[in-house]
């Protein structure tokens, strides 16, 4: 059982954090459950119920490991794609975006706190790669900063359930 009783339990309306390897996806992932523990790097799918699912970096960094990727973006409803502001190379892997274009896409600027970021570059990058979603620039230093990444999440969750509670009631 989910330690958040306002988020649904049902995969489909799960979010999937993806992103290169040290992007931050396990701290953020973290940080969103609750979890006090310190990010470790991420050997295998990481699954809080059935709210999130955060991947191994290498899922998305090695082309031998996309069908990993790919098998499980198929089953979440969110695909939230985490980048860090102080890198300004796009590894997004070939035709990844194409393949879900019916689910939500997110895009998360981490690390804007670092001395080397640049969020208005980070986020142009993004933009100059194809992903037209929106942006939240968030820092672990600044709590506040995730509200709207969480409320978003939120919203896509409800608004999934609400889909979902209509068709069951056909």
């Amino acid at each position: 059982m989910s330690r958040h009783p306002d988020l649904i339990l049902d995969r489909s309306h799960a979010f999937m954090l993806v992103g290169p390897v040290g992007a931050g996806k396990s701290t953020l992932f973290n940080i969103l459950f609750d979890r006090p523990e310190e990010a470790q790097k991420t050997q295998a799918l990481d699954y809080e119920s059935d709210l999130g699912v955060d991947t191994p970096g290498e899922f998305f960094s090695h082309p031998r490991l996309y069908h990993a990727l790919i098998n499980t973006a198929a089953d979440v409803g969110t695909l939230v794609y985490v980048h860090p502001a102080n890198d300004f190379e796009c590894r997004m892997p070939p035709g990844f975006l194409d393949v879900y274009r019916d689910k939500h896409l997110i895009a998360v600027l981490t690390k804007t706190d670092l001395p080397d970021a640049d969020p208005v570059r980070a986020k142009a990058l993004l933009r100059a790669s194809g992903i037209d979603a929106p942006v939240f620039c968030v820092s672990i230093r600044d709590p506040e900063s995730l509200n709207p990444l969480r409320t978003t999440l939120l919203a896509y969750q409800h608004q999934a359930e609400a889909a979902h509670a209509m068709e069951t009631c056909r």
